[in-house]
């Protein structure tokens, strides 16, 4: 016995249209009704029929008739308040808001219509990026170097992209799956996970040696972590010419560390300040990070550096040239945005 279908509470448009030619052929409303059956799988009331009948020939359209309701207190002056104060600071709630047009206006809305017209406006809650602070002095140096990059068909065929970080001893990537019931899974942080520094660089042509080292580092210790890994990798890959890049960090920058370079031939480029989001080995240490928390989950020092040492491994020049390739990207978002972070 074949299953019986509900009948719809609203007729769609193909409905309406099935209905009126119907009716045009000459078509009963019991025969209409038994040809969207059949024909068309709808099943919708004779009355329903009669009734979209009727009303098309009143107002000769398909459309439904105008809903009743309250009408409502808001004018465009109140939407353009909540807008600009949404505008102004992204954090405010719907209760301050609600408060803000009474304070304005004498309007009293309810903070679920506030919500409503808010959502409306085109208002999504989500979590904000990270991005790094760039004073305004800065922004002008950062705008001029990416212009000159982006103008000059850069390539960065033989830049060394080097930068240290600090590596934490996190397992996990904070967040599991869970049955409906079930209580939250915990995760055990501790208060002071052990964390180690490291120090590496990347180009087209592949990575350097890895430096993991703790404590303080200070100009004479940069230059022996440069001797032991930067030099032996320029050598090898880019014996004719190459240019480092190093944010300006003092010991990146003091006059020991020139005078080092200068002696040993190291080509440094200068770059702008507070600009993390254009050297391309940020993306490498989040993903050596991500690799630790997910795949390696380290509970002691040994395992910490030897995932470290794993994930360091499996950095091919390819992988290199994906995330130098993500300047394309980064470079003219900071044009876009007049040298303030690109938020990639």
């Amino acid at each position: 016995m074949a299953e019986s279908r509900k009948p719809i509470s609203r007729l769609s448009l193909f409905a309406k249209n099935r209905i009126v030619n119907l009716k045009l052929r000459g078509f009963k409303i019991k025969d209409i009704k038994s040809k969207l059956s059949i024909e068309d799988g709808i099943e919708v009331t004779r009355h329903g029929i009669s009734r979209f009948i009727s009303r098309n020939r009143e107002t000769g359209t398909l459309a439904d008739r105008p809903k009743s309701g309250r009408k409502t207190i808001l004018h465009r002056e109140h939407l353009d308040i909540i807008d600009q104060e949404v505008e102004r600071d992204g954090e405010v709630t719907a209760a301050e808001l609600k408060k803000l047009v009474f304070q304005r206006c004498g309007v009293d809305i309810s903070v679920s219509s506030i919500q409503r017209i808010r959502h409306k406006l085109g208002w999504r809650l989500q979590g904000t990026k990270y991005c790094q602070l760039v004073k305004e002095t800065n922004k002008p140096k950062r705008l001029k170097f990416c212009l000159n990059c982006v103008r000059s068909n850069e390539s960065f065929s033989d830049v060394i992209f080097t930068d240290e970080s600090t590596v934490k001893m996190v397992s996990g990537l904070g967040r599991s799956f869970r049955k409906i019931g079930q209580p939250r899974r915990l995760h055990a942080v501790p208060k002071h996970p052990y964390s180690v520094h490291v120090w590496a660089g990347i180009s087209r042509k592949g990575a350097t040696t890895i430096s993991i080292f703790t404590g303080r580092m200070n100009s004479i210790f940069y230059q022996r972590i440069l001797e032991r890994h930067l030099l032996p990798f320029i050598r090898k890959k880019y014996p004719n010419t190459h240019r480092l890049w190093q944010d300006n960090d003092p010991k990146h920058v003091s006059k020991s560390t020139r005078a080092w370079m200068a002696l040993n031939r190291v080509n440094h480029w200068e770059t702008p300040p507070e600009s993390p989001d254009i050297n391309p080995i940020e993306n490498m240490w989040a993903g050596l990070k991500y690799h630790l928390k997910k795949y390696v989950k380290p509970r002691t020092k040994e395992q910490l550096v030897n995932g470290i040492k794993q994930y360091w491994k499996t950095v091919t020049p390819d992988l290199c040239n994906r995330h130098i390739n993500h300047e394309y990207k980064v470079m003219p978002g900071v044009i876009l945005r007049n040298g303030a972070a690109s938020g990639f």
